[in-house]
């Protein structure tokens, strides 16, 4: 049997994909509505969210002491762009204690030994705090996810998404996670944008130096087990880029990228995800392509459409973060600033906008939101439910209030 996307399953998935998995894709296939996200095998099962845990009561009881500005800063993630050193530069400190994001992403340009990195994100929860944003740290991010994007080269995993996929060990996979989110935690970092969930697809391949390979049952294994790996030692996952970037014609980090992709092919693109979700991911990342089946006009992460999937499709309640919003995919398909799409992800339904400028532009960002909700671009309850997220995140992996979250801990 033909993969949607034009290559063939292999014979052990073929067996996998029986009967009862046939006709629920096909009743997905012909559904008039966005649900074609209802493909998952009959194994994989979606309980509703749960709104009132414990973590829930603590983030909101949290929000109630944030101002507006506070609460718009909780959705922004920003770089430290330039910083090198173990303590970060006065002008930095400064900025990142007026913006008091809800969290950092660190990059190689950040990273030039452990003990520096260390100190160096000891530095930056100290700026941000001392802008006295609340008893939270921030999110601490990175992309590492072996092979050709791996922030800290001395750091697990030690093989690539493709070699893993290649191997088909899922014990493996799971254990290079969690050797991953052992060597983060110790760093301070919380939050791994990781694994890649996208298939080996499309004209030009561009995923194949990133994807666990072409079978959707193959990928959502190895998923499910990163997912598992990572979040075993208390580092959040970040499944990307949803809803299914092997499509794609181009990197929309480098320019427009227009999946074109059918119903047929898209419900198959989508059965990592529900992998992710099944296996308890706490975060998933919006691509910048733009999915001419579910939205011609928008990018996925601009797009109503593609949270309600998201949400309601693969019953996901956890933190939505965009792709970085400086890419040039980004702008190409939005066509607006950077200030002005945090507003437009953070509306269409995302918890984070990730920035990866200047914090210059992280603080204009914040503005944005503000004014949006003060002129009402933006609704008060869904900057809300954002922040909640976000806040409910940093308590599931220990940054909340009363917890010890010191990096090299």
């Amino acid at each position: 049997m033909d993969h949607a996307g034009g290559g063939s399953i292999d014979a052990m998935d073929a067996r996998r994909f029986d009967r009862t998995a046939r006709a629920a894709l096909a009743a997905a296939v012909v559904a008039a509505a966005i649900g074609l996200a209802a493909v998952p095998a009959p194994t994989i099962a979606f309980g509703a969210p749960e709104v009132d845990d414990p973590a829930t009561a603590v983030a909101s009881a949290a929000l109630d002491e944030l101002s507006l500005v506070d609460r718009a800063g909780q959705v922004v993630m920003t770089s430290l762009p330039g910083e090198r050193g173990a303590v970060l530069t006065s002008r930095t400190r400064r900025q990142l204690a007026r913006l008091r994001p809800g969290g950092v992403i660190v990059f190689g340009e950040n990273y030039r030994s452990r003990a520096q990195l260390t100190r160096l994100l000891r530095s930056a929860q100290a700026a941000a705090r001392a802008g006295s944003a609340g008893s939270f740290d921030m999110l601490v991010s990175i992309d590492q996810e072996g092979g050709v994007v791996k922030r800290i080269p001395t750091a697990p995993p030690f093989n690539s998404h493709p070699r893993l996929g290649a191997l088909d060990r899922v014990d493996v996979t799971k254990r290079q996670a969690a050797a991953t989110a052992v060597a983060l935690r110790r760093l301070g970092i919380t939050m791994d944008l990781a694994p890649v969930a996208d298939l080996d697809e499309g004209p030009r391949r561009v995923m194949r130096e990133r994807s666990f390979g072409r079978s959707s049952f193959l990928v959502s294994r190895h998923v499910a087990a990163f997912v598992r790996g990572l979040q075993s030692s208390s580092v959040a996952a970040a499944v990307k880029h949803f809803p299914g970037f092997g499509g794609a014609s181009v990197n929309s980090d480098d320019a427009l990228a227009t999946i074109t992709r059918t119903r047929t092919q898209l419900a198959f693109d989508l059965r990592p995800f529900q992998a992710a979700v099944a296996a308890g991911t706490e975060s998933v990342m919006v691509s910048h392509g733009v999915y001419r089946w579910i939205d011609r006009r928008r990018p996925a992460s601009t797009s109503p459409a593609v949270y309600r999937m998201l949400r309601r499709d693969l019953g996901f309640d956890g933190v939505a973060i965009t792709d970085s919003l400086h890419a040039d995919g980004f702008g190409a398909a939005a066509r607006t600033s950077v200030p002005v799409g945090c507003v437009q992800v953070i509306r269409a339904g995302a918890d984070i906008a990730l920035l990866t400028g200047s914090l210059t532009d992280a603080l204009r960002c914040r503005a944005q939101l503000v004014a949006a909700v003060r002129d009402g671009r933006l609704s008060r309850a869904r900057l809300d439910e954002a922040a909640v997220r976000v806040l409910r995140l940093k308590v599931h992996l220990g940054a909340g209030p009363g917890d010890a979250t010191q990096a090299g801990g």
